[in-house]
């Protein structure tokens, strides 16, 4: 069997690849797609019922599928080991679980899950993509165990499944075949149908059919449009009763109706032989329908490429140092600590420091850099990265979760699961819009009634189909997701859904320094000792000790000292510096008047920065840290930005003398130097109570209070920790000039917005008079309608171009600015 082929031995779900868990059946191992179908062929062996596998009809449901029958089933999914796979802790209280949402078809089942399952006692939120059918639960267990939320979305009309990468890839490809299937079936029902109904109307211009032929035709038309009603058009009849069910008015609802009364009354005029039948437009109907939402997935499929693929940057296996040699082991068996040879053309297995060699890596993926770049020895790389030139020995440093792409993975899955205010504003127009739609067409159907009996039917027809608000509901989401995706492709990751709605009301911009306009690349270039009682050797060794347990810049400079020493005990005073146990000392490194506060020594003389280490409040020794160099691209990026009427701080905890220096290279006149990150929340606070927007941008690491009280956040990619920063969006590439491409592409997005809700309105507002007076015919209503969302569609999907990196800035800056001396860490 080849490994396209397997399917699960319960459920029979398709297994892409190498099937990820075995259950023993009569002697054999057996495929399994999920931990629930393992655990539940294990539970039927263990109970004694193997003859259930050898004379079942129809494969088992799957596990993860609710049935008021087998809800019981569902119980596994509340332990803590089945859990452990698609469940992380929120807090003390709080889980959240990433689920696959099948049988989802269109904007409105968002809106429906995303209103049913968030009004539950125990759900805290719940957030549902479009693009990937992917949610995420937020619950509290002790209220609601998660087999019921299971059980609440089955009864809603949908199934549930635990996310995983592959199970998701297998729920996409089934429905793309589906749909193909329907769209097969209904066009060619279309076009055999029309050939019958041309005969129809040919026969009644020319008045020279015999009713019994007339009759023939009909019958043979309904036989052939039967099968477009009863498979093709089955999706717009299961939602629209799951949808009455809640009582939410979706736009399945009149298509439904339009669908199932023409089919309906054309049955009844070929039974009794008179009236008029509309098998064609049915037929034709549901073919242009189809086709429209054939294209809208593949468009929404599209989107989530990009997320999909970062999945599938870590390789499977790699070269594990074990006993002296290299061997190749599952890249999943991994630990901390571990040393293992990355061969040129090989991605990295997980985030680790070079100790042997040299080369150039592919961070496209991750970082949106387009150029590989160098790393030496004692350099990080990232997992995931492609090794494009020399192999290279590394050890690692996190595995698992705990890497950056898994870090980023994290925030682009709560990216797409934001969903700002526009959004929702537009699903609820939509909601309203149905039953506008509904009462204008029960009053359409009254008048005709009325004036031209044979006609009431069609023309009511008619209007259902043509106002049908699918263009309103795709108008906001499909425009946010392509410029989304089209922004991480860049490297600018944003992980909250204000962002690009936000970012063109910013009236001012506040920078950190160290890391954010500068590198962050910080060298020791001086040992100064002050006690005897050391020697150099030992004060770098106990110095790195301590730095090991900081993500700050300045710990990068003590990254390529060995240290035989570990601390314990270890606190970070922020702005300040660093305190830690060593050999039951208390050392202390930073600021001197954080190393001594009793009697604060003066600061030697000389360029740099400065760091004592203090030990039992006796000073060892001065660090002189040197080399951090503007940000190429600083310059242009405040420049631009008071080009546009924003005003520009500068709030740093370093020296007057070196902020000001700064200052005045990038030609800030608002700064403000040895601010803690509560003076720089204050000077937010004030800025805001003016009635200023404002976004701060910093390194992520002492900032997150300051990033969490700003109108909107940017991070650099620097950050110690991604997945647990405040920030709204995350600079992955450290390029600070990506920030003026999101500016543009969030006024672009905006228009984009504006011209796709102008459209879907007007196309609405206009073909409703039209519908109703009787000049649009149902199969002319269905190819307008299905137009009029792929125009909003291609419209959104402009913001995906593939412009380049700088395409909206003026001009590159080639040089470099001088270097210039830092200050004490922020």
């Amino acid at each position: 069997m080849s490994k396209d082929n397997h399917h699960c031995f319960h459920c029979h779900l398709p297994i892409p690849g190498t099937p990820p868990f075995h259950a023993e059946v009569h002697g054999i191992q057996q495929p399994m797609c999920c931990p629930g179908c393992k655990a539940v062929t294990e539970a039927i062996i263990a109970g004694g019922l193997n003859s259930y596998y050898q004379h079942r009809t129809d494969p088992g449901l799957q596990a993860s599928s609710i049935t008021q029958r087998l809800q019981e089933e569902l119980l596994i999914y509340d332990r803590d080991e089945i859990q452990n796979e698609f469940v992380i802790a929120v807090d003390s209280s709080l889980k959240q679980a990433s689920l696959l949402i099948e049988g989802i078809t269109c904007a409105a089942c968002i809106w429906l899950l995303e209103n049913h399952i968030g009004t539950l006692a125990g759900v805290d939120r719940i957030s549902v993509n479009l693009s990937t059918h992917e949610a995420q639960v937020i619950w509290n267990p002790e209220q609601i165990p998660l087999s019921t939320l299971l059980l609440h979305i089955h009864r809603i009309g949908y199934k549930a499944h635990p996310w995983r990468a592959d199970r998701q890839e297998a729920l996409l490809k089934e429905e793309n075949r589906r749909f193909i299937r329907r769209l097969a079936l209904a066009g060619i029902g279309t076009m055999q149908v029309m050939m019958y109904a041309i005969a129809l109307y040919s026969g009644a211009i020319t008045n020279d059919m015999g009713d019994a032929y007339r009759d023939f035709i009909r019958y043979i038309s309904a036989l052939v449009a039967t099968p477009v009603i009863l498979y093709s058009a089955v999706p717009f009849f299961k939602a629209a009763l799951r949808d009455l069910r809640v009582r939410h008015l979706s736009m399945d609802v009149p298509v439904s109706i339009a669908i199932g009364g023409a089919y309906v009354a054309s049955l009844w005029a070929t039974i009794n032989g008179s009236g008029e039948v509309y098998f064609d437009s049915v037929s034709m109907f549901t073919f242009f329908l189809l086709t429209g939402r054939y294209l809208e997935l593949r468009a929404r499929h599209a989107t989530s490429r990009a997320a999909r693929a970062l999945q599938n940057l870590l390789p499977s296996s790699c070269l594990k140092q074990v006993d002296g040699e290299f061997v190749r082991v599952p890249a999943k068996e991994l630990q901390k600590n571990d040393f293992v040879r990355v061969l040129p053309g090989d991605s990295v297995p997980a985030d680790g420091i070079i100790t042997r060699g040299s080369s150039r890596f592919d961070e496209s993926m991750l970082t949106g850099e387009n150029r590989p770049v160098a790393h030496n020895s004692g350099d990080i790389v990232i997992g995931g990265s492609l090794n494009v030139e020399n192999a290279i020995e590394l050890k690692v440093t996190q595995t698992g979760a705990e890497t950056r792409m898994s870090a980023i993975m994290q925030l682009l899955n709560h990216a797409r699961h934001d969903k700002p205010a526009v959004a929702r504003m537009a699903d609820r127009v939509a909601a309203w819009f149905v039953a506008s739609v509904l009462i204008v067409a029960i009053t359409v159907y009254w008048y005709w009634s009325s004036v031209a009996t044979e006609d009431a039917f069609w023309i009511t027809l008619s209007v259902l189909v043509v106002t049908c608000p699918c263009a309103l509901s795709l108008a906001t989401p499909t425009a946010l997701t392509a410029a989304t995706g089209h922004l991480h492709q860049l490297g600018f990751l944003i992980t909250k859904g204000h962002v690009l709605e936000g970012l063109e009301k910013i009236t001012h911009v506040v920078f950190d320094k160290t890391g954010t306009l500068t590198r962050g690349n910080i060298e020791l270039s001086e040992v100064r000792m002050v006690s005897q009682s050391h020697s150099e050797s030992d004060v770098m060794q106990i110095a790195a000790a301590l730095e090991a347990h900081s993500e700050h810049p300045i710990a990068e400079a003590f990254r390529t000292v060995t240290s035989a020493l570990s601390a314990q005990k270890v606190k970070t005073y922020t702005a300040q510096g660093i305190e830690g146990v060593i050999d039951d000392n208390i050392y202390r490194i930073g600021r001197p008047d954080f190393c001594l506060p009793e009697n604060s020594p003066q600061r030697p003389e000389g360029t740099g920065q400065w760091l004592l280490l203090s030990q039992n409040q006796t000073a060892l020794c001065w660090f002189r840290m040197m080399d951090d160099s503007l940000r190429q691209e600083a310059n242009e990026v405040v420049s631009q930005l008071q080009k546009r009427g924003i005003t520009v701080t500068l709030l740093s905890g370093d020296q007057t003398t070196v902020v000001a220096r700064v200052a005045e290279q990038l030609n800030i006149k608002h700064w403000q130097a040895q601010t803690s990150p509560d003076d720089k929340l204050e000077f937010i606070k004030q800025q805001q109570q003016r009635g200023e927007r404002v976004l701060m941008v910093g390194d992520g690491i002492n900032d997150v209070p300051v990033l969490a009280g700003a109108d909107i956040s940017l991070a650099m990619g620097t950050a110690s920790d991604l997945a647990k920063t405040s920030a709204d969006a995350v600079l992955l590439s450290n390029d600070l000039s990506r920030l003026l491409d999101a500016w543009q592409l969030a006024r672009r997005t905006r228009l984009i917005i504006r011209q796709n809700l102008a459209w879907s309105l007007l196309y609405n507002l206009s073909a409703l008079p039209l519908a109703a007076a009787g000049l649009i015919a149902p199969w002319m209503a269905a190819i307008g309608m299905a137009l009029s969302s792929l125009v909003v569609v291609g419209n959104a999907l402009r913001l995906s171009g593939r412009q380049k990196p700088g395409h909206f800035r003026k001009s590159e800056r080639s040089e470099a600015i001088p270097a210039y001396n830092p200050a004490i860490r922020i």
